[in-house]
């Protein structure tokens, strides 16, 4: 069954995954570590100084891949090196994922307050953003857009074509992630790259909604997310105006694979 771009599970009430707790922060080890990086599987070599890094672990880089998330093959603190030789690492994506999930139509939801953040989420799939006194990091808003969940074609300049591709990126799980805490919303859309988006949702009315892309109308990654939120909320499943994640589960699994930690499984009645 198809409800409005999203697929129905075929086991509602299958048991959900409960991630483990975060790993402790650990004082950083200075290390040089061999990363792998999926688009050209090699290994190249990077210093570190910012983490206590271990196989296994998901790492942003400087340097040519410094937009693509790297796996840590190897790590080693016997060396002795010059640095204006090595990129280096300079992120770390926060393992594990918490909080208790179940399946809702084709997503993973939480109410738990130990979900995902976006904070954490981002690590996994963005680099860090430039420092906020870099000139070309400097953020500029205008009005930000108002989208009626129960009239998403009745927003100001929604057009059927973009919102035809929001509904195929639905059908297509690029809604990698949304969530809501205290009313203010953040989300990320698969595109031509990770779009970060803001907004704030007042019952069903999405407002001060941004998109990162650089469509200058209202864009296909924000309905998509207006879509998702309309059709999540008439579940009943949660309260619009409570907090929430959806997550996609193919990141949270992802996500879990990665983190290096067993799972433990939770009730999906929860």
């Amino acid at each position: 069954m198809r409800i409005v771009g999203f697929a129905s599970p075929e086991e509602p009430h299958a048991p959900a995954p409960k991630a483990p707790e975060r790993r402790a922060c650990l004082p950083p080890v200075p290390s040089l570590v061999s990363v792998r990086f999926d688009s050209c599987n090699k290994a190249l070599t990077y210093y570190n100084d910012l983490f206590a890094l271990k196989t296994g672990d998901r790492v942003f880089v400087s340097g040519k891949y410094a937009k693509e998330v790297g796996t840590v093959d190897s790590v080693t603190t016997k060396f002795r090196i010059r640095l204006s030789d090595y990129e280096k690492v300079i992120s770390l994506a926060q393992t594990p994922v918490q909080g208790t999930y179940r399946p809702v139509l084709d997503k993973m939801v939480s109410m738990d307050a130990d979900a995902v953040s976006p904070e954490d989420f981002k690590t996994w799939f963005l680099p860090p953003d430039a420092p906020a006194d870099d000139p070309e990091n400097v953020i500029v808003s205008g009005e930000g857009w108002e989208i009626p969940l129960d009239d998403l074609a009745g927003a100001e300049d929604s057009e059927q074509a973009v919102f035809d591709r929001a509904v195929r990126y639905c059908n297509e799980g690029k809604v990698a992630y949304v969530s809501v805490r205290n009313g203010i919303g953040k989300a990320f859309v698969e595109g031509s790259q990770m779009y970060e988006l803001d907004f704030r949702l007042n019952g069903r009315m999405l407002t001060e909604g941004y998109c990162g892309c650089p469509y200058p109308r209202l864009c296909k990654h924000l309905l998509a997310v207006a879509l998702t939120l309309s059709v999540f909320t008439k579940t009943g499943a949660f309260d619009p105006d409570g907090d929430f994640v959806i997550i996609d589960p193919g990141r949270l699994f992802y996500m879990i694979r990665h983190s290096g930690q067993p799972i433990t499984v939770g009730s999906a009645d929860k």
